[in-house]
């Protein structure tokens, strides 16, 4: 199931709809185990609307936590060229993720007069592998790298042994969509440069492919918010 194009809101409209939100960065650590389903969506953005995205992701992500949807964990993450913002939302299988895209379909028609995003794709995937320290913590000062391939999550999980073996590797997982939404890996290392020497190796390219350096695939991360389970 995936769905594209969706627009958010600005900042402020979570005030006019009476949501209570801290958007302060920061959270506890995030977790997300093996098995569980999760929403993700990315938005791409203008650099200037980096900031009014990220609110408007928090505030989706409170309300959908706060309603019938029961949502579960939650991160928000934004790029480190601040292009692109990234939420991962934990909810309850198929049918906790038709509650929740139908929710967010709502609030985004209402508010369709202050789009910020230049689209957003938004799409079912299930946690198929973690290896090392997977939290995603918004005080941490690892290199988080948000990766998204189109090959199988069976053939990606294989490099689990050659990460854990990877100098100044600290976690990662791996996501596998629900239909042909490809792979999603999302790994953290001591060191960005660390990330890109094992992604330059033999076995990661083999199980990922050779990046594209368009920044359209593979882009670094920062957690700037995280949501525990109520």
């Amino acid at each position: 199931m995936n769905a594209e194009d969706r627009a958010l809101p600005r900042t402020h409209e979570d005030r006019e709809r009476h949501t209570l939100v801290d958007h302060r960065a920061g959270g506890p650590p995030a977790a997300f185990a093996t098995g569980s389903w999760l929403a993700i969506g990315i938005a791409r953005v203008k650099a200037e609307r980096n900031d009014a995205c990220v609110s408007a992701y928090e505030t989706l992500v409170e309300k959908a936590r706060t309603s019938n949807v029961h949502a579960g964990s939650a991160a928000v993450l934004a790029s480190d060229n601040e292009r692109r913002v990234v939420v991962l939302v934990g909810v309850r299988g198929h049918d906790g993720f038709r509650h929740l895209a139908a929710a967010w379909d709502d609030h985004h028609r209402n508010a369709q007069h202050r789009v910020i995003a230049e689209s957003v794709s938004f799409a079912l995937y299930e946690v198929a592998a973690a290896i090392g320290a997977v939290e995603i913590d918004p005080s941490s000062h690892d290199a988080y790298v948000y990766e998204h391939v189109e090959r199988p999550v069976e053939r990606v999980a294989d490099l689990l042994s050659s990460l854990g073996a990877t100098p100044e590797f600290r976690g990662a997982l791996i996501f596998g969509g629900d239909t042909t939404t490809g792979t999603v890996v999302l790994s953290r290392f001591e060191h960005s440069a660390a990330y890109t020497t094992f992604r330059s190796g033999r076995d990661a390219i083999n199980a990922l492919g050779s990046l594209s350096g368009s920044g359209e695939t593979s882009f670094g991360v920062h957690p700037r918010k995280t949501f525990a389970v109520h």
